[in-house]
């Protein structure tokens, strides 16, 4: 085998938002992630994840509903646990930090 240079891995904040939807959702008691209504100053907002990148990573802020029934405070502990492990064990970037925004309660029909 001859030697070679890896090069480099670029993962766009769009890829890390899609990582942060994907982990919120899969968590018991979501009912569904909002999209931020005002704007911040150095973020991505996409559909209910705002990301603020950092030389030393980065701090996510997702928006949901929680379901009925279900205790805001553990449904909310576990999608800052399961976000920030998904989007450390996916993208291999260091979560600083997850706040989530429980803007509603959403109806089990």
């Amino acid at each position: 085998m001859g030697s070679y240079n890896n090069g480099s891995v670029k993962i766009s904040e769009e890829v890390i938002v899609k990582i942060a939807q994907m982990a919120a959702c899969e968590v018991e008691g979501v009912g569904r992630i909002f999209p931020k209504t005002v704007n911040s100053k150095p973020t991505k907002n996409n559909k209910g994840v705002i990301l603020v990148t950092e030389d030393d990573g980065v701090i996510v802020t997702v928006q949901i509903s929680v379901l009925e029934n279900y205790k805001i405070i553990e449904v909310s502990e576990k999608v800052q646990e399961h976000v920030a492990e998904s989007i450390s064990t996916m993208a291999g970037i260091t979560v600083k930090k997850v706040n989530v925004m429980v803007t509603g309660i959403t109806s089990l029909k």
